[in-house]
C-alpha cells in the first residue's frame, strides 16, 4: 500500500468513524466536527487558526471558516452529545474484568488571565521537578480510560475540563464523582475503577461502596477497622505478612527498570461503612515505605488474587501515557477560545480525536491493517514502541497533510464484517482450515 493510498483509506476511515459514532447528529454539526477531527489531526493543534489552515488553502475563504469554527465550538450542546457518543461506543469495549482508570489532570494557561473562569490550578510536572507547590492559571480536568489488565491498549471513554470559579461548581469530588457516575451507567457497571492517591476519599468511597462499584484505590494515611479495633494504616502494612513475591519490570521516564516485590493482604473495613469487608494488599520494594492498596475485588490469599490488584493498580500508568498523549500530540494546552463552554467543548472534540486515533483504528481486522501502515508512515527512526498512538497520530499527520487536500465525506454506517468478510479480506486465509471447520 503505497503512501497516497495510506492517506486516502485514513480519510475514508475517518469518514466512516464519524457516520457510525455521530449518526444522530445533524449533518451541519457532522461536518463542523469532520473538519475539527481532521484540523486537530493534521496540525497537531487545538488553535483554531491552525486548525483552520489545515482544512482550507483559500486565504480569501480563511477569516470565514475561522469565524465558522468559533461560532460553532461555542454551541450550547455540541460537547454533551460528542461525550455521550463517544462515551457510547466506547463502553462497548469494557468487559467485566476491564479496568477504569480514573486521573485527574490540568491544562495550563499562565498567560491567559482574559479566558472566562480561568483560575488557580497546581502545575503538577514543575511540582515534582521543584519539589514544592507551583500554582499557574488554567483550568482543572479529569479522564478516564478502559483497559485490560497488563496490556497497554487503552479505549478513551471521558475528558473533562472544569474552573472552581464558574458558577455552580459544587468542588472537585462532585465533578470526579459525576464523571464515574456517567461512565458506570453507561456499562452497565462493568470494570474496576482504579484510582491513585487523589482517590482515597470519603466521597468516593462513598460512591464506590454505595452503587456496588469494584474498585482498587492506593491509600495514603487514613484508620481502617481490623484485628476487632481500629488501627493506622502504615502500622497494618508493617504487620502485614508478605505471602508473594514477583519480578516486575517497566519503563520509568524513557528508563527500563527491573524491581523484586513483595506482597501481602489482610481483610480490612472503612470505619464510615463498616458492613462492607475491603482488603488492603500491602506492597514492597517499589520505595522505602509500602504500598497499600484497597480494593472491594475478592483476595483469598492466593497468588492470583492478589496479582490481579498489584497488577491492576500498575496498569494505571496507561491513564498518564494517554494524558501525556493527548496534550503532546493534539497541544490540549493551546486551546485558544475565550468562552468557558468553548474550552469544554474543545476538551470534547480533543476526546473523539484521540478516540479515533487509538480506538477505532486498529479495533477491526482492516483499520487495524491500516494502522500498521499509519506507524510505518510515521517514519520512526527506532523500533515503534508498543503504546503506538504517538506513531499512529503521527502517521495520519504526515498522511493529511502531504497527500492530497481535505475532501470532508461523511460515510453512513455499514454493517458489521460477517465471518465470510474477513476470510474474503485476507487472501489464503480459507485455506488455512478445513471446510468443516469454517
Amino acid at each position: 500500500m503505497n503512501d497516497s493510498t495510506i492517506a486516502f483509506r485514513a480519510k475514508e476511515q475517518l469518514g466512516k468513524f464519524l457516520g457510525k459514532v455521530f449518526t444522530h447528529f445533524s449533518r451541519p454539526k457532522q461536518k463542523f466536527l469532520a473538519d475539527m477531527l481532521y484540523g486537530i489531526q493534521a496540525s497537531g493543534d487545538t488553535q483554531l487558526s491552525s486548525i483552520m489552515r489545515a482544512i482550507n488553502d483559500d486565504p480569501a475563504m480563511r477569516h470565514a471558516v475561522e469565524k465558522r469554527l468559533s461560532r460553532n465550538v461555542s454551541d450550547e450542546d455540541i460537547g454533551d452529545e460528542v461525550d455521550k457518543a463517544i462515551l457510547a461506543e466506547g463502553s462497548r469495549h469494557v468487559r467485566d474484568d476491564s479496568l477504569i482508570l480514573v486521573d485527574p489532570t490540568e491544562i495550563r494557561k499562565e498567560f491567559g488571565l482574559r479566558m472566562e473562569h480561568v483560575t488557580m490550578v497546581r502545575d503538577a510536572s514543575r511540582s515534582s521537578k521543584e519539589g514544592r507547590e507551583v500554582l499557574v492559571h488554567g483550568y482543572h480536568g479529569c479522564m478516564a480510560v478502559a483497559c485490560q489488565n497488563g496490556r497497554r491498549k487503552t479505549v478513551p471513554l471521558a475528558l473533562k475540563l472544569w474552573s472552581s470559579r464558574a458558577p455552580g461548581h459544587l468542588g472537585e469530588n462532585d465533578e470526579v464523582v459525576k464523571l464515574i457516575t456517567t461512565i458506570m451507567a453507561a456499562t452497565g457497571g462493568k470494570g474496576t475503577i482504579v484510582y491513585d492517591r487523589g482517590g482515597d476519599r470519603p466521597a468516593f468511597y462513598r460512591a464506590f461502596i454505595e452503587n456496588g462499584w469494584d474498585f482498587i484505590v492506593r491509600m495514603t494515611g487514613r484508620n481502617v477497622l481490623s484485628w476487632h479495633g481500629l488501627h493506622e494504616i502504615h502500622w497494618l502494612a508493617r504487620q502485614c505478612t508478605m505471602r508473594h513475591h514477583h519480578h516486575v519490570d517497566f519503563d520509568s521516564h524513557g528508563k527500563e527498570c527491573s524491581v523484586q516485590i513483595s506482597f501481602g493482604a489482610m481483610p480490612v473495613r472503612l470505619p464510615m461503612h463498616p458492613e462492607k469487608e475491603l482488603h488492603m494488599v500491602v506492597v514492597k520494594g517499589f520505595g522505602n515505605d509500602p504500598m497499600m492498596l484497597l480494593t472491594s475485588l475478592p483476595v483469598n490469599g492466593s497468588f492470583e488474587s492478589m496479582w490481579r490488584v498489584v497488577e491492576g493498580y500498575l496498569t494505571r500508568w496507561r491513564i498518564e501515557e494517554t494524558i501525556r498523549f493527548v496534550k503532546q500530540a493534539y497541544g490540549f494546552e493551546n486551546i485558544r477560545v475565550l468562552s468557558y463552554r468553548g474550552i469544554r467543548n474543545m476538551a470534547s472534540i480533543v476526546l473523539a480525536t484521540a478516540y479515533f486515533a487509538s480506538a477505532w483504528l486498529g479495533r477491526h481486522v482492516k483499520r487495524e491493517v491500516l494502522a500498521e501502515h499509519l506507524k510505518s508512515l510515521s517514519q520512526r527512526l527506532g523500533k515503534v514502541p508498543e503504546f503506538a498512538n504517538y506513531a499512529i497520530a503521527d502517521g495520519l499527520k504526515r498522511a493529511f497533510t502531504r497527500f492530497g487536500k481535505w475532501c470532508r465525506k461523511i460515510i453512513d454506517p455499514e454493517p458489521e464484517p460477517t465471518e465470510n468478510d474477513l476470510l474474503e479480506f485476507l487472501p489464503g486465509f480459507r485455506d488455512l482450515f478445513a471446510a468443516d471447520i469454517l
